[in-house]
C-alpha cells in the first residue's frame, strides 16, 4: 500500500494532505456557512438546468447541469470518511447529501408542476432514458468513484474533477424524478431514483476503496477509529448487495422485454406481408405484450400470428389491437377571378 500511495500521490501522504482533503470535501467549520450556501445555491441552479435539459430533451444542456452540479462533493466526504473510519465526517457529509438529493427533487418537481398536464414524458427519449438502470451504469459509476477519489487526492489531477462530473448522471436522475412525480408517473420515478442510488453507492464503494489505498487512513492514524471503519465499510458493502438485486432484476427485466419486442416485431411483419396492413408498434407493459396494427380489408388469419409466437413471447399474454384506416380522395379546382 506504500508503494501505492507514493505512486498515486508522488510522496507518502502526510497529515497536512489529510487536511488538504479534508478541509475540501467536508463541511468543517471555520468555512461550513459558506461551502453549505455555495452548494445549495449550485445545485438549485443545476437542478433548474437538468430539469430544463430533460424537458426539452437537449443532451448539451443536461451535461451543463452536471457540470454545475456540486452533488459529488458530499457523496466523495461519505466515502472520504468510510476510508478513515470517521463517523462525524460521514454523518455530516450524509446529511448534506440527503438534504441535497430532496432538494434536487424538489426543484424538478416545482419546475413541472406548473405545466405537467400538457407533458407526455414517454415521447421524450432524455426522460426515459433514466428511468431503466442497468448493471453497465453501475459499472461506469464504480470508475467514476475511482477517478473521483483519484483526482480529490492528488493536487496535480484535481483540474479533472468537472470531467469527473459529466462522466457520471447524479442531478438529471434527481430532476427526472421531479418530473416524473409531477407528471404521475410513479413507477418510472421509483426508476430514476434507483439509477442514482446505484450511481450513489457506487461511487461510495470505490471512492473509499481509493482512498484507502492511496495511503490516507495510514496517515489519519485513527487507531481507536479502527471499529469504526470496518463497521462503515460493511455497511457501505451490505447497501451495495441490496442495490444489485432490483438492479439486476432491472436489467433483466429490460433485456427480456427487448428480445420479446424483436421476436413479436419480426413475427408480426412476416403475419402482415402482403396484406393491406401495417405494424403501427410492439411493447410490452404490465406482463401483456400489446400489438398495433393499421390498415383496411380483412386480416390475415389470427392463428398464424399465434402460431408464429408460441413459445417465442414466454407465455405472454397478447393483446392485438386493429386500427382502422380510412382513404379519402378528393380534388380542388381554382375558382374563377
Amino acid at each position: 500500500m506504500g508503494a501505492f500511495s507514493e505512486f498515486s500521490h508522488g510522496g507518502v501522504v502526510d497529515d497536512a494532505e489529510v487536511r488538504r482533503v479534508r478541509d475540501a470535501l467536508l463541511f468543517e467549520e471555520p468555512e461550513r456557512k459558506r461551502k453549505i450556501t455555495r452548494f445549495f445555491l449550485l445545485l438549485i441552479l443545476a437542478s433548474a438546468i437538468a430539469t430544463y435539459g430533460l424537458l426539452s430533451d437537449s443532451v448539451a444542456t443536461v451535461i451543463g447541469a452536471m457540470i454545475v452540479a456540486p452533488l459529488m462533493l458530499p457523496i466523495m466526504g461519505v466515502a472520504y470518511g468510510v476510508s478513515l473510519g470517521d463517523r462525524r465526517a460521514i454523518v455530516k457529509s450524509l446529511l448534506i447529501s440527503l438534504l441535497g438529493i430532496g432538494t434536487a427533487i424538489a426543484v424538478g418537481y416545482v419546475l413541472t408542476r406548473g405545466f405537467s398536464s400538457v407533458l407526455n414524458p414517454e415521447s421524450n427519449p432524455q426522460i426515459m432514458a433514466r428511468t431503466s438502470p442497468r448493471l453497465i451504469d453501475l459499472l461506469a459509476a464504480l470508475a467514476t468513484g475511482l477517478a473521483g477519489a483519484f483526482a480529490t487526492g492528488r493536487k496535480d489531477v484535481s483540474d479533472t474533477l468537472p470531467g469527473v462530473a459529466i462522466a457520471i448522471a447524479l442531478v438529471p436522475p434527481l430532476s427526472n424524478v421531479g418530473i416524473l412525480l409531477a407528471t404521475g408517473y410513479f413507477d418510472l420515478a421509483m426508476g430514476s431514483l434507483l439509477l442514482f442510488v446505484t450511481n450513489y453507492l457506487a461511487i461510495l464503494l470505490t471512492g473509499a476503496f481509493m482512498f484507502g489505498i492511496m495511503g490516507y487512513p495510514a496517515a489519519y492514524h485513527a487507531q481507536r477509529s479502527r471499529r469504526a471503519k470496518f463497521t462503515a465499510i460493511a455497511v457501505a458493502l451490505m447497501l451495495g448487495l441490496v442495490i444489485l438485486v432490483p438492479l439486476a432484476a432491472a436489467s433483466f427485466s429490460s433485456i427480456l422485454n427487448t428480445v420479446i419486442d424483436r421476436r413479436s416485431t419480426d413475427a408480426a411483419s412476416a403475419w402482415l406481408q402482403g396484406s393491406d396492413y401495417r405494424l403501427v408498434s410492439v411493447d410490452v407493459a404490465e406482463g401483456r405484450l400489446r400489438i398495433v396494427v393499421a390498415g383496411q380489408g380483412d386480416l390475415p388469419p389470427q392463428d398464424r400470428l399465434e402460431n408464429a409466437l408460441r413459445g417465442k413471447v414466454f407465455d405472454l399474454p397478447v393483446t392485438l389491437e386493429v386500427v382502422p384506416q380510412q382513404r379519402t380522395t378528393f380534388e380542388t379546382k381554382q375558382s374563377g377571378g
